[in-house]
């Protein structure tokens, strides 16, 4: 699906996960989030509130990745790069 609108949205940082930052529509209440979600992320605090568009770089994603993820569940996750990968044989 292509997102071509501007939306203001808030990210939280999660207080159980190191790095992890949850994007969510400004207007959306937390209390609407999987549960499953909220309990593995813990306290969310909010860190900043952005209006994305579709072409905007985000510091490890693009607009358009923030928006079709909301557009499609209603939030976007984003994890912290592994420090580790399968591939990665310097370890």
């Amino acid at each position: 699906m292509s997102v071509t609108t501007n939306r203001p949205i808030t990210v939280f940082g999660a207080a159980r996960k190191a790095g992890t930052y949850l994007y969510m529509p400004s207007d959306m209440p937390t209390d609407e989030l999987p549960e499953a979600l909220l309990q593995l992320l813990g306290e969310l605090r909010v860190i900043l509130e952005i209006e994305v568009s579709p072409d905007r770089q985000l510091a490890r994603c693009t607009g358009a990745e923030v928006l079709e993820g909301i557009s499609d569940k209603g939030y976007y996750l984003q994890i912290p790069p592994s420090e580790y990968t399968p591939n990665d044989d310097s370890h």
